[in-house]
């Protein structure tokens, strides 16, 4: 009876010890997932801080970059008839007249505007940080045709008193003025004019700069503007013209095309990009031209580039790390089927520091790719924990060709995630054929589990 009730309990005990096994294999699994959580927080914390050191160093260099214009703005004055009612001392009500003279501004949009510009990509440093920013050459034509015509439709003729040809100006909009490095060679008609700081009409354009037409012997206004300025991040530009033309190029290979439109023609290659745009007026809602009186919204639409890093190092560490569960799970996979095909047992301390040191794996990663860059830190942080690894499993398996397979493992998983992290566009199906790998070979090792009649899990 004894026996019995032994046998009894050993088949329990046998029954129940590997699934008690691999529930306390799965808990500790979900427990490291503090410490990815801290090294994600390490890793949040140090993107702050380079965002800071970016801030900074767009603070003093310049940052995104808006260039827009030129605007006219021509003042007129209006003589309006006022009728007034008043009363004579005899009590009768009589109707007069009298005339007012109005001042008005007429803001008028260029008839073809185009921008074409170079961008010279640069890095500068901040104690252990770099950022990329850049210098630009830009050369900025715009014409303006038939301008009387045009104020005098912003106003009727019998009205119109008197247009101040010499009190004109032309206005630019630049987001960061301070960033302006040179803009000699200012040209209206052929003549050079030098610019001023401001902008004579602040409810269109806050920041820039303005000059003086002087006396408009013509009907008609041609400017080029060539300007030099330093900028980070983008630059982009508001299609003002009735038919704006924009051409950019750079020696950068990833940009990223940004605003409302889109470039009608690009080439990406190695060596650069250059791109182009067409924007013709019916792309846009706001007028050529109104009166300095009415709110118009130029900011609708805009175009530009954007001189992109295709992957950051903290995001690309950021997107290492969601990969953390994965590899302490595929890690401990590994163990387990070791565990199942040779008979050994390995204890859940040990399941524990392994998975300890996979997730110092990212520590490593982001401390040293601060200093000698992505690629590098992680060829030298997956060798560190590889190597820890494999000679700990050396250690406290039965068999030295047991470890070596364990760091062929994480060596192997290594090796994927850097593809992954580096092939963007594919990341999704890299993990998922990653996952059925995975499963595909537990259940070709687990494929004899219960022939023999075993029972339990």
């Amino acid at each position: 009876m004894t026996n019995s009730t032994n046998e009894t309990g050993s088949s329990l005990i046998s029954r129940w010890s590997r699934p008690a096994r691999l529930i306390g294999v799965a808990v500790l699994a979900l427990i490291l997932l503090i410490p990815l959580q801290m090294v994600r927080s390490v890793v949040r914390e140090r993107h702050q801080t380079y965002q800071g050191v970016v801030q900074e160093i767009a603070g003093a260099w310049s940052g995104e970059q808006r260039v827009a214009g030129p605007i006219l703005v021509i003042p007129f004055t209006e003589k309006i008839s006022i009728q007034d009612q008043f009363i004579t001392p005899q009590g009768e009500k009589k109707v007069g007249q009298r005339w007012e003279i109005r001042q008005r501004r007429a803001v008028i949009l260029p008839n073809t505007l185009s921008y074409d510009g170079s961008l010279a990509p640069e890095i500068r440093h901040r104690g252990i940080y770099r950022v990329q920013v850049y210098s630009a050459d830009l050369e900025i034509s715009a014409a303006f045709r038939n301008l009387r015509a045009t104020v005098e439709a912003l106003t009727s003729t019998d009205q119109l008193e008197e247009i101040r040809w010499s009190e004109a100006v032309v206005g630019f909009s630049l987001s960061e003025p301070r960033g302006i490095v040179d803009v000699e060679g200012f040209e209206i008609n052929g003549h050079t004019v030098q610019v001023r700081p401001g902008t004579t009409l602040k409810e269109v354009f806050s920041r820039g700069f303005h000059a003086p037409v002087g006396d408009i012997t013509a009907d008609s206004l041609d400017i080029h503007l060539p300007i030099s300025l330093r900028g980070s991040g983008s630059l982009r530009f508001l299609p003002l013209g009735a038919t704006t033309r924009a051409s950019l190029h750079s020696d950068w290979p990833y940009p990223s095309f940004v605003g409302d439109v889109l470039p009608s023609v690009r080439e990406i290659t190695d060596e650069g990009f250059s791109a182009q745009w067409t924007i013709p007026l019916l792309n846009r809602s706001y007028p050529q031209a109104w009166l300095g009186c009415t709110t118009v919204d130029i900011n609708e639409i805009e175009g530009g580039v954007r001189l992109f890093e295709p992957v950051a190092l903290y995001d690309l560490v950021t997107r290492a790390v969601k990969y953390g569960l994965l590899f302490i799970t595929l890690t401990f996979l590994t163990l387990g089927l070791i565990e199942f095909v040779i008979g050994t047992r390995i204890s859940l301390v040990q399941y524990l520091l392994i998975g300890v040191a996979l997730a110092m794996f990212f520590l490593i990663l982001i401390a040293l790719a601060e200093h000698i860059g992505f690629a590098f830190a992680y060829v030298l942080a997956s060798v560190a924990v590889v190597v820890i690894n494999t000679l700990y499993c050396a250690a406290i398996l039965p068999r030295r060709s047991l470890a070596a397979a364990v760091g062929a493992v994480l060596t192997a998983i290594y090796g994927i995630l850097y593809t992954i992290l580096k092939a963007e566009d594919f990341a999704l199906l890299g993990g998922t054929l990653l996952l059925v790998l995975a499963l595909t070979i537990t259940m070709y090792f687990t494929r004899g589990m219960h022939r023999d009649g075993e029972s339990g899990l």
